[in-house]
């Protein structure tokens, strides 16, 4: 085990990513709209950031985060912001604020979060060792998690800036994950899980997401239950864009239980408190909890695209700050587009349903390669609207692909398709390959001096087969 750590210390000091600047930029008609934009912008360009140097940050992560492919894919969401700056402009009708933090602005407030969080930790497990009342240890080791989570999130931007020499958990979230499992009581029904797991949370416009199975960004029909039931105790808004707080969660399926930890998070994307609680089979028996998709989200997370400065973000309106959306029948979306610079872009689709799986293109009004420019940077723009949900329900994605421009000229290579019977233009039935494959065609060469991104955004729609059976 020391060897490990050992090891671990030289790789953050030997292949820590160069330093660096991260900027997001905001519009809005008052400066607080502008701001808060800006550092949303910002907190999806770190995400970005980290999904294209995914692998260097795995290396730089202690063992907890090489044990499976689950908490791989649970590192890159979330990433708290210290010590941002903001710059306004004032135009004629909106106002301009432009986000940014860096290494010489921030990575010192990150190292010393790092240290105090270490400190917390420490502190925190010498108190569980002494504690003889189990609800006492319970809430240490709730408290703990939190600490952890936050440890582990801040650690990722503090290596992005060009972090070295930062602290070594002894403590890791597995153990806490595997001590926490003794004490939570098997929990009978979905409802008084719920009631737990929103315990002393009196926060208001909370934006609730899908407590999403660990490893996996598919909303499973478990996962939509959850979050409806957890609804009824909390004070909620609609839509991401509208929120002060944010609750996310991951649930971890177990020999004969089911643990459920759920974060609550600020605006900057720090974890204020955290609940768990272990429901018995009985409780989710009657429903669909097993994610289906985890290669697909393990493909992904891997190989991501980002060459130069380009950033591309695509969401629909009033949910893109979430990854992983449930939608309804009925409900309708607006696809938005947001770019720092000229591009093209083609979007590839993903359906995962479990009895139909395939990619294809999606042509956006008649196009398959279309075009942001001009007054349309930096702001979200609607590519497609009023979208209704309906059948086929299951789990999605949409991919985007953008590039800047050579000569007036699109450098994409969008991958061969074929018109199925129901007018997809189809590239394949292994969305994971496609995923793979498309990436291969579309890698930059520095030479050509092109700047290449993509970022895609996942959901599961629900019917009828979203209600629990009786």
């Amino acid at each position: 085990m020391k060897k490990l750590k050992i090891v671990t210390a030289l790789l953050i000091t030997t292949l820590s990513l160069s330093a660096k600047t991260i900027t997001g930029e905001g519009y809005g008609t008052l400066e607080k709209d502008a701001k808060d934009e800006a550092l949303t912008d910002l907190s999806k360009n770190i995400y970005v950031d980290v999904k294209s140097n995914f692998k260097t940050i795995i290396k730089l992560f202690n063992n907890d985060y090489q044990k499976s492919k689950e908490k791989i894919s649970d590192i890159s969401s979330d990433l708290p912001i210290i010590g941002a700056s903001y710059h306004k402009i004032i135009g004629d009708r909106l106002v301009k604020s432009i986000a940014t933090i860096s290494s010489s602005g921030s990575l010192q407030l990150y190292k010393s979060e790092l240290f105090r969080l270490n400190q917390n930790i420490f502190k925190s497990m010498q108190e569980y060792k002494k504690a003889k009342n189990s609800d006492i240890k319970y809430n240490i080791l709730n408290n703990t998690l939190k600490d952890i989570e936050n440890f582990n999130k801040h650690k990722i931007v503090a290596i992005l800036l060009g972090a070295k020499h930062l602290p070594i958990l002894t403590t890791t979230k597995s153990q806490i994950l595997a001590e926490l499992q003794k004490y939570s009581q098997d929990i009978p029904t979905i409802k008084i899980a719920s009631k737990i797991l929103t315990d002393d949370i009196t926060q208001e416009n909370i934006y609730l997401s899908s407590i999403k199975a660990n490893g996996s960004n598919q909303v499973t029909q478990f996962a939509k239950v959850i979050k409806s039931e957890m609804g009824k105790y909390l004070n909620t808004t609609r839509y991401s864009s509208d929120a002060n707080y944010y609750i996310k969660g991951s649930y971890e399926i177990l020999s004969n239980s089911i643990f459920i930890s759920v974060h609550l998070y600020d605006k900057s994307n720090k974890i204020i408190k955290t609940n768990t609680a272990t429901l018995k089979p009985s409780a989710y028996k009657h429903t669909n909890y097993k994610p289906s998709i985890k290669t697909f989200d393990y493909a992904m997370n891997t190989g991501f695209i980002k060459s130069g400065n380009l950033s591309v973000n695509i969401g629909f309106k009033g949910y893109n700050r979430d990854n992983g959306i449930d939608l309804d029948e009925n409900d309708e979306i607006d696809i938005i587009v947001k770019t720092n610079k000229p591009i093209c872009y083609f979007l590839m689709g993903h359906t995962l349903h479990k009895n139909s799986k395939f990619s294809y293109i999606l042509p956006i009004q008649g196009n398959i390669i279309n075009y942001i420019t001009g007054e349309d940077v930096n702001r979200y723009i609607p590519i497609e609207e009023n979208i209704p949900i309906s059948k086929p329900f299951g789990s999605e994605n949409l991919q985007i692909f953008a590039s800047t421009m050579k000569n007036n000229r699109c450098p994409l290579k969008v991958p061969n398709s074929y018109k199925d019977n129901d007018g997809y233009f189809v590239v394949g039935t292994k969305p994971s390959k496609v995923v793979q494959n498309t990436r291969a065609l579309n890698i930059s060469k520095r030479k050509n001096k092109i700047e290449k991104a993509e970022a895609s955004i996942s959901w599961t729609s629900f019917g009828d087969n979203g209600k629990i059976k009786k």
